[in-house]
């Protein structure tokens, strides 16, 4: 777990809202649980390589490519 300031903390949760617009903009839809972990993430509750392990976990019958 990362210690963050309130600000950063703000400004990640901003990044997080954005990023899903950005989604949705493309007409993509976020899973909850995906917005969930990015927010964990955005407040320093987990990593980012956590959040994408989960998004994996989450298509485990679809075929991603990982590099």
């Amino acid at each position: 777990m990362t210690t963050l300031t309130q600000q950063e903390v703000e400004r990640n949760m901003r990044a997080v809202a954005h990023a899903v617009a950005q989604q949705e903009l493309e007409g993509l839809k976020v899973s909850e649980a995906t917005i969930e972990d990015m927010r964990r993430d955005a407040r320093g509750e987990i990593r980012s390589d956590e959040v994408i392990r989960n998004i994996y976990a989450q298509f485990q019958h679809a075929p991603i490519l990982r590099h």
